[in-house]
């Protein structure tokens, strides 16, 4: 409960560009002041520096340099009580389906029977956004459900994949006992993409590569995997159309076997789930089609993009639709092969777009229902909105004169969405281009005349030219802090 009102508090004031009161944080958010007060305390203590700030008479706001460095670090200070909670369950999720003894964890955890008990009360409600169980029977505990959402629990819990909108954020927040695995995992992404002659941008190339680390560690201890998997029959009628992609899977497993010294054939049945994971993905290179939706594609992204309009009461460009066909294409791809994509930027899409989002999800329930398809989670929502978000954003264009180029990895829209707000609120820029933090060095190369690089992660350039790091949606704070550099950087300009 602490996390989740800590978590509404820095929501609130990153919504809200102002100093807030307590009055004010306590009516919105419905809880006392000495709660509110309690909560802040809390949370500066557990960073370098204060996130929040105060002022007599005034209230609270964000510091929002503080937060987005500390937030780019992904900082994880939860309570004992938390982690050991956290520990355990992916304990159980690891050996599942498999059964785990009550002895066992009372000795791994050191925690009495009568804290055993408390703290699977609280597992079990936990794992209800899975669709997982708890199940005790006799002396020993174990997670019951589908296989898919035990991997999907196994990826948030173990990478805070949730979190994570690029790899080496996740390299960061990884042990350094286990950064040898996270080299391999890593390594056969990159030999995928190598044979397929293809790319995969976030959320994809994340999502891949949990699924590989993952896998590590559980054939690794426990090697229990549900081998049903391969008799599915349309699964087979696709390996028939896409033997490459089936070819470069079973040879990551082959790597894995060697790379964990395992013989026989425990974890073969693991070549079905990442042919569907690559299967679900958007490489650049083939679309990620299940059994020829292409057709349903078109009518699904039509559906959406006429009830997304009559929502917002707004038309959109004609181009939209070829952005939106191919997420939408590999989206039924997902639903029907029963892959997850979680959406790190989930919470800030919400916050940031609340009607658009609103706008979009009323439209994907009747999607479901007017196509018959598996329901659209609010992470598949959410990347969906962005695409109308962008559009939104741009309706009031303008011309600049300091040039900027706009660093961000996340794709999927963002970097467009940032661009087109920094053009409609800051007038004195001139966008010339959007990249990738790999692409730094090249671009500063070609375009000497670049003033700023505005970029979504930290970046490592030791350059002359000025870099400002905002959020992936570009807030009032982010505007705030731009201009503040833009502004210098004219300063300047009439010094010289």
């Amino acid at each position: 409960m602490q996390k989740e009102i800590s978590q509404q508090i820095i929501d609130y004031l990153k919504v809200h560009n102002r100093f807030i009161t307590s009055d004010e944080l306590s009516d919105g958010l419905n809880v006392s002041k000495k709660t509110i007060s309690r909560h802040i305390n809390s949370l500066n203590e557990k960073y370098p520096k204060p996130i929040i700030v105060s002022q007599r008479g005034r209230g609270y706001e964000l510091d929002y340099s503080n937060y987005l460095d500390y937030a780019n670090q992904d900082f994880h200070h939860d309570s004992s009580t938390h982690l050991r909670q956290e520990n355990m369950l992916t304990k159980l999720l690891f050996a599942s389906p498999s059964e785990v003894k009550i002895y066992d964890l009372i000795n791994s955890l050191y925690i009495s029977e009568s804290v055993l008990w408390n703290d699977e009360k609280q597992i079990s409600k936990k794992i209800k956004k899975w669709n997982l169980k708890l199940k005790r029977k006799q002396r020993s505990i174990q997670i019951v459900g589908n296989e898919k959402d035990i991997r999907s629990a196994l990826i948030e819990l173990v990478l805070h994949i949730n979190n994570s909108t690029d790899i080496e954020t996740l390299r960061r927040n990884t042990d350094r006992s286990h950064q040898k695995d996270f080299n391999f995992a890593l390594s056969q992404v990159e030999m995928s993409l190598r044979v397929l002659n293809g790319s995969l941008t976030y959320p994809y190339n994340i999502n891949f590569f949990a699924h590989i680390y993952i896998l590590l560690t559980r054939a690794r201890k426990y090697k229990s995997v549900d081998k049903s998997i391969a008799s599915e029959g349309n699964l087979q009628a696709e390996i028939k159309i896409n033997p490459e992609i089936f070819s470069v899977c079973k040879t990551i497993i082959n790597n894995i076997k060697k790379y964990l010294g395992i013989t026989g054939t425990d974890i073969d049945s693991e070549v079905y789930y990442l042919f569907k994971y690559l299967l679900t993905s958007r490489f650049n290179s083939f679309d990620g089609i299940v059994l020829d939706d292409r057709d349903l594609a078109e009518e699904v992204t039509d559906f959406f993009i006429q009830e997304v309009s009559q929502n917002l009461d707004c038309s959109f460009e004609l181009s939209i639709k070829d952005e939106i066909k191919n997420h939408v294409l590999a989206m039924i791809s997902r639903l029907k092969m029963k892959i997850s994509l979680p959406n790190a930027l989930l919470n800030d899409i919400k916050l940031e777009y609340p009607t658009v989002f609103s706008a979009t999800k009323k439209a994907a329930v009747k999607v479901s229902q007017e196509f018959e398809l598996p329901k659209i989670s609010d992470d598949e929502t959410g990347f969906i909105c962005l695409y109308f978000a962008k559009y939104y954003e741009e309706k009031n264009k303008s011309n600049a004169k300091v040039k900027v180029y706009v660093i961000c990895t996340t794709g999927i829209g963002t970097s467009g969405i940032i661009s087109t707000k920094i053009k409609n609120s800051i007038p004195e820029i001139e966008i010339v281009g959007l990249a990738s933090n790999f692409d730094i060095k090249t671009i500063l190369k070609k375009q000497p005349a670049v003033d700023l690089l505005i970029s979504t992660v930290p970046i490592d350039c030791h350059g002359k030219v000025p870099i400002e790091l905002v959020s992936a949606f570009f807030t009032k704070k982010d505007e705030q802090k731009v201009k503040n550099v833009v502004r210098k950087i004219q300063n300047e300009r009439n010094l010289v």
